[in-house]
């Protein structure tokens, strides 16, 4: 087989996924003003609940399929996984919008986010396809790719949904995830070998890697998800709670911009890092800013200050991914990165679905400010495991 040039599909894999992402940025943001305007919902509490609704199942359907597509990309090739996710969004969202109810809404989620997972798919590849003391620098430039998206879909999604509607936001979804899928069919190389049929009775093998490492980082991955996404859902009801409500959305996209904008930064200075130090050397000060920018959002009284400490968080988080990637990598065989990448989304899943469950009960029995402040003690909680890690298993 042609060697593959591990250079030039990175940088098709960052625009795809910067072209998938901004899809999916472009209206997700929007979805709590999306129910309150085609549904009629205005009380806060009710409308909290069905925005933690529609992000609940959609992450337990995500978290529950990844595993399921990290086998199959171990066995059929990982260009195939990422082909699938691409055009099944390209198909699903735009049927959001026309969607009779709240209820069909979340079940159209829930069906979407099972064939979801480009970001899993497009890190896998990268983790099979680049040299080891590369990885680092590929996946945190993978991870600018998805924070370069996922700004400009929040900039161009806030004007769009702002002067044409939530219409128009789903059909460019689903358009920019065409591209992005063409972009992987035609430019992507991946030279796939497939392992041998195993025998019946030997289904077990895929599970080998599960090692006592793997499944510490992997209970990492599932507190990072539960802490950094915490607030997520809640960023448009802050909006309107500390701005004027005729320009909630476009601060929302402009605030959302800013906080895409700290992940790209971080994407790329922390991607390096891991490349020269320890990258749990590098993941416990960034914890540290992470926990502070939640305490600093908590607390915003106006839309500037949300936006800087909301770019101070994602600058601190973005780079704990990254990180926690080469790290798994590193205790992973290259045959089996498939099956452990798709359980490391499905931990980073089971994290966030998890939290859009417990944060709708914080923003019910205690208010919106208090959800951010949960996330930050999150933060906190991921320290001394990250030690457990370090003193264990490092060498």
């Amino acid at each position: 087989m042609p060697e593959i040039n591990w250079r030039k599909n990175l940088w098709f894999l960052w625009i795809s996924q910067m072209l998938g992402l901004a899809g999916f940025a472009g209206i997700m943001p929007f979805i709590p003003l999306f129910i309150k305007q085609k549904f009629g919902i205005t009380d806060e509490v009710q409308l909290g609940v069905w925005v933690s609704a529609f992000n609940f199942f959609g992450m337990a359907s995500f978290c529950l399929s990844n595993p399921v597509w990290g086998i199959l990309a171990d066995r059929y090739g990982r260009k195939l996984m990422l082909l699938r996710s691409s055009f099944c969004n390209a198909v699903c969202f735009p049927l959001f919008v026309v969607m009779p109810n709240c209820a069909m809404l979340v079940v159209m989620r829930f069906i979407a986010s099972s064939f979801s997972g480009t970001t899993a798919a497009a890190q896998t590849l990268i983790a099979t396809t680049v040299p080891e003391e590369k990885q680092g620098f590929a996946l945190g430039l993978l991870s600018s790719a998805i924070w370069s998206g996922t700004m400009l879909g929040y900039i161009f999604g806030s004007v769009i949904v702002d002067q044409f509607g939530f219409t128009w936001g789903f059909l460019l979804c689903g358009i920019l995830y065409a591209l992005s899928g063409l972009i992987v069919l035609f430019f992507v190389k991946e030279n796939f070998v497939p392992q041998p049929k195993e025998k019946r009775g030997e289904f077990a093998s895929q599970f080998r890697a599960m090692t006592p490492a793997v499944l510490t980082l992997l209970v990492l991955f599932v507190l990072l998800g539960f802490a950094r996404r915490f607030d997520e859902p809640y960023l448009a009801m802050m909006v309107e709670r500390i701005s004027s409500t005729a320009h909630s959305i476009r601060w929302t996209g402009y605030i959302s911009a800013a906080a895409a904008a700290g992940g790209i930064l971080s994407g790329i200075v922390i991607g390096r890092l891991c490349d020269r130090y320890a990258p749990y050397l590098v993941a416990l000060p960034m914890l540290l800013l992470a926990c502070l920018g939640l305490v600093g959002q908590g607390m915003s009284t106006n839309v500037r200050m949300l936006a800087a400490m909301r770019f101070l968080t994602y600058f601190a988080g973005g780079g704990l991914e990254p990180a926690f990637l080469k790290l798994l990598a590193k205790e992973t065989p290259l045959a089996h990165r498939g099956t452990v990448f798709g359980f490391s989304m499905s931990a980073r899943m089971l994290g966030i679905f998890s939290a859009a469950g417990a944060s709708g009960i914080v923003l019910f029995h205690f208010g919106l400010r208090q959800v951010y402040f949960t996330a930050a003690i999150m933060m906190l909680v991921l320290l001394p495991l990250m030690w457990l890690y370090k003193v264990r298993f490092s060498k």
